[in-house]
């Protein structure tokens, strides 16, 4: 009998065994030009070439208004694009452009509402936040039809706070900055932080609350958690950026929270000498590093500024900081806070119009590029933009990194920064966003009409190669 308990508790255990791995080896795929671990980088050849040819061409949806959401990057899934625009989520092959499955969802969301992010593709399922700006929800979708297969009780509010970073899934969870649509002076789960999901069944398994954490070295405190924060995934830890007020001041904070131990291992202040609070912020992650930029206030004094630190990853050690800054608020730049890091190598826009190359341990510029039509009244002029230089997004492949500004696609080589090739979209407005595949690119945009009230024209599709 007892021989036999034993024999029970082992296959028992290798039961258990066999069952985490399962769960650990579903495959997940994220849009936003990202791996599990957010780093803009793209296991991919890229286009060493001006791309002559459009392999296909998709509309995504009918728009009657701008969609600020096209800046999404599509997520790719083998040889499956999976697309958000406004309210509807558009599935196409990646070889032939032509749809698999359209829908949307007018009886399961509130009116008027969009999809916030690019979906998460998570095994057989589309992991998606629909709602906003009011009466947000998690939702999961069968990713072959697009069937509804549960969706989350209400966890953002424009009006009192919001949803604002990616899902990420780990062992089998969904983790999201969310809050409570109710509530937010009074209840306390307004200001929850990391909501956590059962990616099967859509059960809310955790909330994981930042004040215990947070108060003492911020203080008493309001927490802006939700409407602030992003998250990136490194293994079981989650790295994130929030920002928090207290007594009239902001602060921006970074913090690391293990999901295996189910506790905070991290939590400081970001800012040294930066004047602004934090416009946007983002994270990324690399091997060794963990980068943060954020924009200060574009629009105000002392001027836009644009502020990169970089952490050694493992002693959470500052290892330097950049600040550019520009006092033109005729034609300031208008940036995202995207960055790139891969292969010890930091790219991103800066204040002062370049595209810069950093070491990633030492914050030395190994190459910044510069395009002299950037200061011209001719650049302004051609772009429809007269106060903005709008940089969008920056995407690294194997050997070359992408970026676009305006109505305008980079390419250059990661190594020397030589210039490859610059190819424009020659539409009156546009919202632009590209996404690097195998020696070919995806270039989504709406070709806008100024004026919220005027009729849009459809967001695109268009495979380059």
């Amino acid at each position: 009998m007892k021989r036999f308990r034993v024999i029970s508790l082992v296959l028992s255990f290798f039961f258990v065994l066999s069952a985490c791995n399962k769960t650990l080896n579903i495959s997940t795929y994220y849009g936003e030009y990202a791996d599990s671990q957010r780093t803009s980088y793209k296991d991919v050849e890229g286009l060493r070439k001006m791309p002559e040819e459009i392999g296909w061409r998709c509309i995504l949806s009918e728009a009657d208004e701008v969609l600020f959401d096209i800046m999404d990057a599509p997520t790719i899934e083998e040889n499956r694009v999976f697309m958000v625009s406004g309210s509807v989520i558009s599935c196409v092959n990646l070889d032939t452009g032509k749809e698999v499955w359209k829908k949307s969802y007018p009886e399961l969301f509130p009116p008027d509402s969009e999809f916030d992010y690019s979906p998460v593709v998570y095994g057989d399922k589309l992991i998606v936040v629909e709602g906003f700006p009011n009466q947000q929800y998690l939702a999961t979708l069968d990713k072959n039809t697009g069937e509804l297969l549960w969706k989350s009780e209400r966890i953002g509010d424009m009006e009192v706070n919001d949803t604002s970073s990616h899902p990420l899934i780990i062992n089998g969870r969904v983790y999201l900055a969310a809050s409570s649509g109710v509530g937010y002076e009074k209840n306390r789960d307004a200001q929850a932080g990391i909501w956590v999901w059962d990616a099967e069944t859509g059960k809310v398994l955790n909330k994981i609350f930042i004040e215990p954490v947070a108060e003492p070295i911020a203080g008493k405190y309001r927490s802006m958690f939700p409407v602030t924060t992003s998250l990136a995934q490194d293994g079981s830890n989650i790295y994130g950026v929030t920002k928090l007020t207290n007594d009239g001041t902001e602060r921006t904070y970074i913090f690391c929270y293990d999901t295996l131990r189910k506790k905070f291992t991290w939590f400081e202040p970001v800012e040294e000498g930066f004047k602004s609070p934090g416009y946007r912020a983002g994270i990324a992650i690399d091997n060794d590093f963990i980068a943060v930029c954020m924009v200060g206030d574009q629009w105000g004094e002392p001027g836009p500024q644009f502020f990169i630190k970089v952490f050694d990853k493992t002693s959470h050690k500052p290892l330097w900081q950049n600040i550019t800054k520009t006092n033109r608020k005729s034609n300031p730049v208008f940036t995202d806070s995207h960055l790139a890091i891969h292969n010890d190598k930091l790219y991103a826009m800066l204040m002062d119009k370049r595209l810069a190359c950093f070491d990633t341990k030492t914050g030395e510029i190994i190459w910044s590029f510069e395009d002299e039509d950037w200061h011209s009244d001719w650049w302004n002029t051609w772009n429809n933009y007269q106060i903005m230089f709008r940089e969008q997004d920056i995407a690294v492949t194997k050997d070359i990194v992408y970026f676009n500004v305006n109505k305008a696609i980079y390419a250059f080589d990661t190594e020397t920064g030589s210039l490859l090739w610059r190819k424009v979209v020659e539409k009156e407005h546009s919202f632009i966003n590209i996404m690097p595949v195998d020696n070919g690119l995806i270039v989504r945009y709406q070709d806008n009409q100024i004026g919220y009230d005027m009729p849009q024209k459809p967001p695109v599709a268009e495979l380059w190669k």
